[in-house]
C-alpha cells in the first residue's frame, strides 16, 4: 500500500469519527459542514507540508504552522483569510481534537495552551428604534400577508429568534394563554420562550387570517402561498419590507443584534440574555456588551463633555 494512501485513509477514519459523533448529538448541518471543511483543510496543509498526516501525532507547533498559513497572504503562498474565518477554523479543528482526547485517542489535545487568532473587535449592527417604528408601519394593514408579516417582525423583536428557528415554528409550539413557544435551537436543544402581550396579540391576528388560508391544516405557523413560509421565504419578506419602509437594508439576523443590545442596555440579566437566545458560551454576550459599553460612552460623552461647559 502507499503510504501516502495510508495515510490519507487514516485521517478519514478519523474525521469520519468525528463526523459521526456530530450527528450523534444533534450538531446543526451547518455546524458539521463548517467543521469538516476544517477538519480537511488541516490534514491538505499537514500532507502538502510534508507534517504528520495521522491527528495522532499533531503537534501543537504543527498546528500554529498551519494557523500562520491561513492568514498568510496567497502571494506569500498562504490561504489569505480574514481573521474571523481563521478563529472559525481554528474553533473547529480545537472541537476535533477534543473529541480525539474524550475519545482516548490522544492523551492531551495539541491545542492546549494554543493562543486563537486575534479577531479585530467590531460592533454588533442594530436597527435603529426609528427604522424599527418605520417597519412596524409597514406592516399595519390589515390583509393575510400584513398580518403574519408583523407577527413575524414583533417575534423577532421580541425574542431575537434565529431565521431558522422561526421558519421552524409550528402551531402545536405555541401556548398563547400562557404567551410562552417552544423553540427547537441549535443541535435540536429546546427552549421555551416568553412573549409579551403585544406580539401575543399580533400573532393571535395573524391567527385569525390563517384560519381561512387554503393550508390552514398545515402543521407549520407560517404559511406562504404554497404552504409552509421557509426561512429563506423569511429573509426575502424581510428585505421587501425594509424597501417598502424606506429603512437602511437589514436582514433577519440584526433583529437579533438588535434584541440582545436593547435588552442589556435596559438593564437586563446577563445570564438571562444566554439563556433566551440560546448561546452556549460567553463570546456573543461579550461582543453585545462591548456595543452596549460603546453606546454607553457616546450618551455619557453627550452629558460630560468640557465643550458644553464653555
Amino acid at each position: 500500500m502507499n503510504p501516502k494512501t495510508s495515510l490519507r485513509d487514516t485521517w478519514r477514519v478519523y474525521q469520519n469519527l468525528f463526523e459521526d459523533h456530530l450527528e450523534s448529538v444533534n450538531a446543526a448541518p451547518a455546524t458539521i459542514r463548517a467543521y469538516r471543511l476544517a477538519v480537511e483543510q488541516l490534514g491538505t496543509f499537514l500532507s502538502e507540508a510534508g507534517l504528520p498526516h495521522d491527528p495522532r501525532k499533531v503537534k501543537r507547533e504543527h498546528l500554529s504552522a498551519w494557523m500562520l498559513h491561513l492568514q498568510r497572504p496567497p502571494a506569500e503562498g498562504g490561504r489569505g483569510l480574514a481573521a474571523q474565518t481563521a478563529l472559525q477554523r481554528f474553533q473547529s479543528v480545537r472541537q476535533f481534537f477534543k473529541f480525539l482526547e474524550d475519545a482516548g485517542d490522544i492523551k492531551e489535545s495539541p491545542m492546549i495552551r494554543l493562543k486563537p487568532p486575534r479577531v479585530p473587535e467590531k460592533l454588533v449592527p442594530v436597527i435603529p428604534q426609528d427604522d424599527l417604528r418605520k417597519l412596524f408601519k409597514a406592516v399595519a394593514g390589515k390583509g393575510f400577508e400584513d398580518r403574519r408579516d408583523k407577527a413575524i417582525i414583533s417575534l423577532f423583536v421580541d425574542t431575537g429568534l434565529r431565521v431558522s428557528e422561526a421558519a421552524a415554528l409550528g402551531v402545536r409550539d405555541l401556548d398563547i394563554d400562557q404567551r410562552e413557544l417552544v423553540v427547537m435551537g441549535k443541535g435540536r436543544r429546546p427552549r421555551i420562550l416568553k412573549i409579551v402581550t403585544e406580539t401575543r396579540t399580533d400573532i393571535l391576528r395573524y391567527l385569525q387570517a390563517r384560519s381561512q388560508h387554503p393550508h390552514a391544516e398545515d402543521e407549520a405557523l407560517w404559511l406562504g402561498k404554497r404552504g409552509r413560509l421557509t426561512d429563506n421565504g423569511i429573509r426575502q419578506m424581510v428585505r421587501r419590507r425594509q424597501e417598502e419602509a424606506g429603512i437602511a437594508r437589514i436582514h433577519p439576523h440584526m433583529f437579533r443584534h438588535t434584541f440582545a443590545h436593547e435588552y442589556l442596555r435596559s438593564g437586563g440579566a446577563e445570564g438571562d440574555l444566554v439563556r433566551i437566545t440560546g448561546w452556549k458560551d460567553r463570546q456573543m454576550l461579550d461582543r453585545y456588551g462591548a456595543s452596549v459599553a460603546a453606546e454607553r460612552a457616546r450618551d455619557a460623552h453627550d452629558r460630560h463633555s468640557p465643550r458644553k461647559r464653555l
